[in-house]
């Protein structure tokens, strides 16, 4: 005599992938731009520039050079 099976049926939630998005952003015209996915359509707002000042970009024109302070030569200097 076998023995009887009894079957479990689950409903499962269809899956939804994950998107890889692949963002097409619009030209920047003020501080944030929206940017639409490619593949599934989702919108995303984008920063157009740093939030906060950035510590490598000291000068807005590259061509201006840093200050150096007045030096003091010694009367005895041979320089």
């Amino acid at each position: 005599m076998k023995n009887p099976v009894k079957e479990r049926i689950e409903e499962q939630e269809p899956k939804q992938e994950q998107c890889h998005h692949f963002w097409a952003i619009e030209v920047a015209n003020g501080p944030t731009s929206i940017g639409t996915c490619k593949y599934c359509g989702e919108k995303k707002e984008f920063m157009n520039a740093f939030p906060t000042v950035n510590p490598l970009r000291r000068s807005s024109n590259p061509m201006t050079l840093p200050e150096i302070p007045d030096v003091e030569l010694d009367e005895d200097s041979q320089s």
